[in-house]
């Protein structure tokens, strides 16, 4: 009888100390956005895809839907869908998909801006819920959303900054 008290115990106490561990939403949404703060400052991915003229990166794992065209290019991983719209008319220093997140009213949202060699970029995380946030990466007039898991965060993020920061784009 001794043992089998022990044995509970042992496992409730494993069970507390594992779900202490969990990072915070807060704590995944920083470790996100610097992320992807690396990535645009790496700028270390090379092309390795086109679809409709636009050539860019495309990490592993990733395969592009046949709902895509020039414009909307759609990604999959998984069960995950990434959203990348490219708008041609802008620069490379665009602020224009900045200024518009910025516009909507978020209960929670964490994001970052970066500039780098006349180059503009931000990243945000926004919670969705109890265990989704939605997620955007932009530089100049590129951008990709998705919305996630709150695990995925970091992953995701660094490798949307990844993507967005490989397409050419006019001065």
């Amino acid at each position: 009888m001794f043992r089998f008290w022990k044995f509970l115990i042992l496992a409730l106490l494993s069970i507390i100390v594992l779900a202490a561990c969990g990072k915070t939403f807060e704590e995944q949404a920083a470790a996100g956005i610097a992320a992807a703060k690396e990535a645009f400052q790496l700028h270390d991915q090379h092309v390795n895809d086109e679809v409709y003229g636009v050539s860019f990166y495309k990490p592993a794992g990733f395969t592009i839907d046949e709902k895509s065209d020039a414009q909307n290019i759609v990604l999959k991983k998984g069960d995950e869908t990434f959203l990348l719209f490219i708008n041609p008319n802008e620069s490379r220093d665009s602020r224009l998909f900045y200024e518009l997140s910025t516009k909507t009213e978020d209960k929670e949202r964490f994001e970052e801006v970066f500039t780098e060699d006349g180059y503009f970029g931000f990243s945000s995380v926004l919670r969705q819920g109890e265990d989704q946030a939605e997620l955007i990466a932009s530089v100049g007039g590129i951008k990709i959303t998705t919305i996630t898991k709150n695990k995925n965060i970091e992953a995701n993020m660094g490798k949307m900054m990844e993507i967005v920061r490989s397409i050419e784009q006019g001065s």
